[in-house]
This record gives structure tokens, C-alpha cells and sequence, in this order.
């Protein structure tokens, strides 16, 4: 493992062709994005690098990511060059041939891939009867489960109750549907330096009361660089995932042969990484993104790189 230097970025830039990015805790944190970021991610379009954004938070789809991008000053980022959960959730489903209704604890992000897949599905808590005084419990003894539904797929959701874990329960052992979760993040960095309880938790609490555990489309599971692998042909020694936790980000870069990047603007920092307990090392580490730019800026390209940002 190596702090990321005006010496050493020359050989990131010359051995490596694609790089993919998290988003939260990276690229920006609670909606605002960390200082440097679009002139760095501009940088390395010039001198020809692919970039690509692969996120756990399923709550956008790929075009809300495109239009948050575009909001933040991430600019020239195209929907085929994002892979959220949600939209691996929807992926997964496809690759098994899945053909049932999907029962959804989760936001927008989910449903709009869901339906852009062409998959039906319902919200868990579609059989609620929200003007009835007859509590969530009651409700669940009597309540009828749909038999169309073959699946319950799980992510972030702030709206997340006891009836729609309850409803979600029945589904996975009475029905026996597929389990299927974005990710199993614990928490994510939320304003004023503090971390708030992730879709892991909510993950978790669906393991705990079914006895079960999902399918994970997201990372650390090598099903997302499946999905990579499909759509752009990576070659894994040539790709640097950046990331910044350790147990996700950079676990699924050094399980698919990656070279990886932590920053330390989200949630794993130098304490985390230095702790004799932890066994996940990334190949660099930095500050931040922007500790490319830095670097660079007080670099000369080296002549491939420098070829490449004279590309039209």
C-alpha cells in the first residue's frame, strides 16, 4: 500500500485505462460534492481514461444519477457509464430469467430500473390499509399474500416499517421468494461528519426475522463486476476501482483483481485501515479524488498519456 505522490501517479496514469468510481463518500457527501472533483474527473477524460461510476446507494436510477451529476458539475456523464445497485437489481433478475412480480423495499431507484427492465412489481406495503385503526401487526395475521409476487428485493428506504418488514417475511418464508439485496452497507456518511444507519441494517432485519440470507447484487459481490465484465470488457490489471470503505469498495476491487484507490472522504479512514485487526489493504491511498489533481498538476503526463489527451 502506497499514499498516492506526484511520483507515483505516473504509474497509475500508464497502467491504468478505466477507473471506477464510488459516489458517496467520494465523488460527493450529503448532496454536496467534495471540493476538486469535477476539474479531476475532467483531467482524466483528457488524457483519454474511461470512467465509470458503480454506487450501493440504490435510491437513484442511472438517469437520476446523470441529473445529480449534472447538478454537482460532474459534467459529460453518460447513463451507460453509471451501475447503482438499482440497476443491478434489475440486471440479476434478468440474468436468472425471473418472470414474477417483485415486491420492493426500496425508493425510486429500484422501481424505475425495475419497469425500464420491463419487470411489474409492488411496493411492500401495498396491501397496508393506511386509514385503518387496526395496528400493523393485526393487519399481518389477516392479511392475504399475493401470489404472483416471486420476489422481494431490498435497499435503502427511509420509509421503512414494521409492516413492510413484516409483509416481506411472510413473503420469503410462507411463498419462499427470492431474497434479493442491494447491499448490506452497516451505515453511509451523512452531513456534519456523522453516519447514519445504511441498507445493511434494514437488510439485516429481514435476515434476522426470515433466518435467511439474500442474494447481494452490490459490492464487495463479484455479481456487479459481472456486470461490468458484460457491458465493457475491463481488463482487470488495467482497471482501479476507488472507493471509500474498506469492506465493500475496496474488498470488490481486490477480489476481482483490481487495483484499488480508498480516499479517505466517506466512511474508512487512516485509523480504520491502520488498526491491527484489519486485513483489507488497498494498493494506494489518498486524502481525496482531488489528490489526483494535485498530483498531476505538478507532474508531466508521461508520453501515452500525453498522446491520448491531444485525441479528439
Amino acid at each position: 500500500m502506497e499514499k498516492l505522490t506526484k511520483q507515483n501517479i505516473k504509474t497509475i496514469l500508464e497502467s491504468v485505462d478505466n477507473f471506477l468510481f464510488d459516489c458517496d463518500g467520494v465523488l460527493w457527501r450529503s448532496g454536496t460534492v467534495i471540493e476538486g472533483i469535477p476539474a479531476t474527473l475532467q483531467l482524466l477524460r483528457r488524457l483519454g481514461k474511461k470512467l465509470y461510476f458503480v454506487s450501493n446507494n440504490s435510491s437513484s436510477s442511472r438517469e437520476q444519477y446523470r441529473h445529480k451529476m449534472e447538478g454537482l458539475g460532474i459534467q459529460e456523464v453518460k447513463k451507460e457509464e453509471i451501475f447503482p445497485s438499482s440497476y443491478c437489481i434489475a440486471a440479476y433478475l434478468e440474468s436468472i430469467g425471473f418472470n414474477k412480480k417483485v415486491a420492493v423495499i426500496g425508493e425510486s431507484g429500484i422501481k424505475n430500473e425495475l419497469e425500464e427492465a420491463g419487470f411489474k412489481y409492488v411496493d411492500a406495503d401495498q396491501s397496508l390499509d393506511k386509514t385503518s385503526n387496526i395496528n400493523y401487526i393485526k393487519q399481518l395475521e389477516e392479511v392475504e399474500l399475493d401470489k404472483d409476487i416471486g420476489a422481494v428485493v431490498i435497499g435503502w428506504d427511509h420509509h421503512f416499517n414494521y409492516y413492510k418488514l413484516g409483509y416481506a417475511k411472510l413473503l420469503i418464508t410462507e411463498q419462499n421468494c427470492l431474497f434479493v439485496a442491494t447491499n448490506t452497507d452497516s451505515t453511509f456518511p451523512a452531513g456534519k461528519g456523522r453516519f447514519l444507519p445504511g441498507s445493511g441494517s434494514l437488510v439485516a432485519s429481514l435476515s434476522t426475522a426470515t433466518g435467511k440470507q439474500p442474494v447481494v447484487v452490490g459490492k464487495p459481490s463479484k455479481f456487479l463486476y459481472d456486470v461490468l465484465d458484460h457491458k465493457l470488457k475491463l481488463e482487470p490489471k488495467r482497471t482501479m476501482m476507488v472507493g471509500d470503505r474498506l469492506d465493500t469498495d475496496i474488498l470488490f476491487g481486490n477480489m476481482c483483481n483490481l487495483q484499488t484507490l480508498l480516499v479517505f472522504t466517506g466512511v474508512s479512514g487512516e485509523e480504520e485501515l491502520k488498526d491491527p485487526q484489519n486485513t483489507i489493504f488497498p494498493t494506494y491511498c489518498a486524502s481525496t479524488l482531488s489528490d489526483i489533481l494535485t498530483c498531476l498538476l505538478y507532474t508531466s503526463p508521461s508520453p501515452r498519456d500525453r498522446q491520448k489527451s491531444r485525441m479528439p
